[in-house]
């Protein structure tokens, strides 16, 4: 029974779980972030940040464990001079997890741990910029409609047969207002009216002494 005994076995004994954790944190170090399980996700990251903890200080000794626990030199000494200035304002929580999903075939639960970027996470999300609606003067609207607008609209509220009823139908009050295609008939006055007023002399009819 493991009564008091922290962390996970992940199916390996004491000296192959030491060097996974090496590799894992020497990896993790050099690209920033690499993908696994979830299980050993979880397990690497308290050997990691305490790593960081202790390059933030980088004291000689400090340099010592880490040049231990680490595989490369190399590494070792971008995590001194590179990543640990970048979290000297903060404490504690240095690594991100984000699962991923089960994988294919057995199943197992996967997951990224990554390196937390300042720079990134200060950012604000970008909010898009409502456009603004413009609102034209008081005293303008209709001025700024010209004639031809005033038409083109008239023509889509009033289709081309209503307009012709409207304008065409005696009585109503556009009567006269629109021309029609045909030409229109030219009203001939009366001979009366011509003639009224005026006196035409009537020849008079023959007489009998003519004859």
């Amino acid at each position: 029974m493991r009564h008091n005994i922290s962390g996970r076995k992940l199916g390996r004994n004491s000296t192959h779980k030491r060097a996974m954790m090496r590799n894992m944190a020497t990896s993790l170090f050099r690209y920033g972030s690499i993908q696994t399980t979830l299980p050993k996700a979880k397990e690497i990251r308290p050997y990691a940040e305490k790593l960081i903890t202790r390059a933030i200080d980088a004291s000689l000794a400090d340099i010592r464990i880490i040049l231990s626990k680490l595989t490369d030199r190399k590494v070792a000494h971008h995590l001194v001079n590179e990543i640990a200035p970048n979290f000297k304002d903060r404490k504690g929580g240095y690594l991100r997890i984000v699962k991923l999903g089960q994988r294919k075939g057995d199943g197992a639960e996967m997951a990224i741990i990554e390196l937390i970027s300042d720079a990134g996470d200060k950012k604000e999300p970008k909010r898009r910029k409502k456009a603004k609606k413009e609102t034209p003067e008081k005293g303008k609207d209709a001025s700024a409609k010209s004639d031809v607008d005033l038409h083109e609209d008239h023509e889509k509220t009033h289709p081309r047969e209503e307009q012709t009823k409207e304008h065409l139908t005696p009585g109503s009050k556009a009567e006269g207002t629109r021309r029609s295609s045909k030409p229109a008939k030219l009203s001939v006055p009366k001979q009366s009216s011509l003639n009224r007023g005026t006196s035409t002399p009537k020849t008079p009819p023959p007489s009998s002494q003519d004859k």
